[in-house]
Formats: C-alpha cells, sequence, structure tokens
C-alpha cells in the first residue's frame, strides 16, 4: 500500500486565482488529512497502557505497603489510599496538560528550568545552615512536599528540547550550541548530585546527553564530555560510605547487612516461579524487603505474578517507548520531537533500572518504577510527561481541524466564484 491510500482527499477542483484558500492548502504535499493509523493511534494507545499500570501500581503498593502501614502508621491502608489518592491526580494532569498545546512551553520553557534550579540552590542553602537534617531532597509545606530533583529533571528536559530545536541550524558548533547546553545540562546534574542523589543525577546526566545525541549534537564534543565526567563521576561514588557499600554489594563482596535488601529481591523473584504465588500471597511483603512498596516493588509483584507477570509489565514498558517514539516521529516541529523523545527515554530508563536493580543486575540505585512505585512526586511529574506526549500526538489533528474549519468557512466563497466560470 502506497502512503498516500493513508489519507483522505477532497475531490473537489480549486479554482485558479491568486493566494491559495485554506482549503486548497488543505490538499498541498504535508497537508494531507489522515485517517485512522497505528501512528495516529498512538496517543490513545499510551493512555490506556499508562492508566493499566496505574492500575497495577495501586494493587501493588496495597499488597507490598500493607505491612509497612501497620507497622509504621497503625494502617495496613496508609499507602494504598495515598497511591489511590496519587494516581487520581496524575490521570487527571494527563488529561488536563493532554488538552492543551505543548508549544507554550517552549515560550516558557526558560523560566519553568529557573524555577527548578532555584528550587534545587534553595534545598543546598537550608542545607548549608542547617535547617535541613540529612539529604536535602525534599521542598514544601507541612505535608505537601515534594522532590525538587523530580521537578528539575523535567524542566530540563522541556528547556534542553528547546534549546536543541533553536539551534539546529547550528548545533555541532561549540560555542552557540554544545556549551550552553551541556552547561545547562551540568548545572542541574551537579545541584542534584549535592543534595546528594548520586543516582539521579546520574540518570539526568544521561538523558541530557542522550537528548543532545538524538538532537544531532558533535558526536566528537559528547564523547570527550563522557571521558572527562566519567572520572568525576567515579571519585564522587566511591566518596560516600553507603555508594562504596551498594558497589560492593553488586560486585558480591558487600556485607551481610548491606547485601540484604538485594538477596531479599531475588528470593522474592525466585519465590514466584513462572505464574507466581497470587494477589497478596507475596512472603516479601511481610517485613522481609525494605522499600518493597518503592525501590524494589517489581520483586513483590515477580513473586506474585511470577516470571510472566514481570515480563507483561515490561512489555508494557516497551510498549510506552514505541508510542513514544511514533508520537516523536509523527511530531508537527522539532521541538516536539526532542521533546517527545526526551519524556519517553526518561520514563522508559528509570523502569528499566527499577527492574534491573531488583534483579541484580544494576547496583541499588533508589529510583522508582513510574507509575508503579509509590510516591506522589514520581506519580505527578511522570503523569505531567505523560500529558506532555499526548498534547504532542493530538497536535497534527488539532491543525488540520482548524484548517477543516476555515476551509468550511471560504466554501461558500469557493462555491460564488467557481459558478463564475460556468459557461
Amino acid at each position: 500500500m502506497d502512503n498516500t491510500s493513508r489519507y483522505i482527499l477532497d475531490d473537489s477542483s480549486s479554482y485558479s486565482g491568486g493566494e491559495k484558500t485554506v482549503f486548497e492548502k488543505l490538499q498541498e504535499p504535508g497537508r494531507l488529512i489522515p485517517q485512522k493509523t497505528f501512528e495516529s493511534l498512538a496517543g490513545k494507545l499510551l493512555l490506556l497502557i499508562v492508566i493499566l499500570l496505574m492500575c497495577v501500581g495501586v494493587l501493588a503498593v496495597y499488597s507490598s505497603g500493607a505491612g509497612w502501614g501497620a507497622q509504621k502508621f497503625d494502617s495496613s491502608e496508609y499507602f494504598l489510599w495515598r497511591q489511590v489518592f496519587y494516581t487520581i491526580v496524575g490521570i487527571v494532569m494527563i488529561f488536563v496538560i493532554g488538552g492543551l498545546d505543548y508549544k507554550h512551553l517552549q515560550k516558557i520553557s526558560i523560566w519553568v528550568l529557573v524555577i527548578g534550579v532555584i528550587l534545587l540552590s534553595l534545598l543546598l542553602m537550608l542545607k548549608l545552615v542547617g535547617i535541613i537534617k540529612g539529604p536535602a531532597r525534599w521542598i514544601g509545606i507541612g505535608r505537601f512536599k515534594f522532590q525538587a530533583s523530580e521537578m528539575a529533571k523535567y524542566a530540563l528536559i522541556i528547556h534542553l528540547a528547546s534549546m536543541i530545536a533553536r539551534r539546529q541550524r547550528y548545533i555541532k558548533d561549540l560555542n552557540r550550541a554544545y556549551y550552553p547546553m551541556i552547561t545547562v545540562v551540568m548545572i542541574v546534574s551537579a545541584l542534584v548530585a549535592l543534595e546528594p542523589n548520586f543516582s539521579t543525577a546520574s540518570v539526568i546526566a544521561l538523558i541530557g546527553l542522550t537528548m543532545m545525541f538524538v538532537g544531532r549534537a558533535s558526536m566528537k564534543h559528547l564523547l570527550l564530555t563522557a571521558l572527562a565526567v566519567v572520572p568525576v563521576a567515579a571519585g564522587f561514588a566511591v566518596a560516600a560510605p553507603y555508594r562504596v557499600a551498594r558497589l560492593l554489594t553488586f560486585i558480591g563482596k558487600g556485607s551481610e547487612s548491606a547485601s540484604y535488601q538485594a538477596e531479599q529481591a531475588l528470593i522474592g523473584l525466585g519465590n514466584g516461579g513462572m505464574f507466581g504465588l497470587g494477589p497478596g500471597e507475596s512472603k516479601q511483603r511481610e517485613l522481609f524487603l525494605p522499600a518493597s512498596y518503592n525501590d524494589f516493588i517489581f520483586a513483590v509483584i515477580g513473586e506474585e505474578y511470577g516470571f510472566i507477570g514481570a515480563i507483561i509489565i515490561l512489555l508494557f514498558f516497551v510498549a510506552i517507548i514505541i508510542c513514544g517514539i511514533l508520537i516523536a516521529r509523527n511530531a508537527v516541529d522539532e521541538y516536539g520531537r526532542n521533546l517527545a523523545f526526551g519524556i519517553t527515554f526518561t520514563i522508559a530508563l528509570y523502569a528499566f533500572i527499577n527492574a534491573g536493580v531488583a534483579c541484580s543486575a544494576l547496583p541499588t540505585t533508589g529510583l522508582p518504577m513510574p507509575f508503579v512505585s509509590f510516591g506522589g512526586s514520581s506519580a505527578l511529574f511522570n503523569a505531567i510527561g505523560v500529558g506532555i506526549l499526548i498534547s504532542i500526538s493530538r497536535e497534527k489533528k488539532r491543525q488540520e481541524k482548524k484548517l477543516q474549519r476555515q476551509a468550511k468557512k471560504e466554501e461558500p466563497l469557493r462555491s460564488e466564484l467557481g459558478s463564475r466560470y460556468v459557461v
């Protein structure tokens, strides 16, 4: 089937004259009206998959967090109702953001990034003066708190996508393109690393560099940056005892206490076998596996739903990747393509890192599984990301509908002018 068969063409003939009407613009190459194709349905399929994952997350959080909720908060449903609330808010955010024009983000992207950097800097200042004890990751008032790094991560994606799009004509220029982009990536990554949150900082840096690579930045410049950053990151990784313990555990040299969490996750996955023990039947949920409702929720899913259930969850994320790539390919502008790729890559990266940690394929990172793990910050900002993806997927249809409405207004004029040539 050729490409033209995927579109509907109006069979009305045009009239000769001066400037083209909106109706004639609809007939121009690239202005064909798309039929229902898999590409055009990517946004709807993405929405369905995300909602399914959110529902799985509610069930998994309830099962894995019941024991911890009863012990810490005297309620086995403590984590359940909060996850239900986060899920509802997330779904609402998806529909709200999905109904807006994503191109407005490009106009304010610099201010979104500035806010993210200010929040990260504020946390570090509060830690410096002693107001915040320990890691400086949460900001807010009372119970209404969120992780500033989650906001900064998406702020970076939104603005970096804009920088790549605006500099596309000279994207390989070192001074005009590369230095400004890599500076933004390194500033955000460094501020997050100083919280300290090395895992998130490393992922943010990887997201930024990958977006620049896909945006056609100079490969030579990217490789030189990687060669310079890797030794610094390695030194930072071994600067804290708990990070050293995680690395030793990963290579099988850790102490019994340091490796306990990873070992329990593997035991849980092994207990699940092919088809699992059944919903609510996990043994690890009985306070054996710390953070079973968050960082290691994939282990509980594998134990209760087996290898088959775990693979299905991963296939959901593979489907998200496919939908995201289709949305990026069919975006109407360079900004939409960069933005769609950045968001898709972020969601997929977090998901597979979380699963890799549960399987001991990666060192413990503390990164949640999007839409599944317990947590308000992750749920909110990932929902915003999905909403942006859906907005990008709908933009071509919005433009075509706008042109069709304008064409209908011109139809009487076309008929009148056409009748003058009837002999």
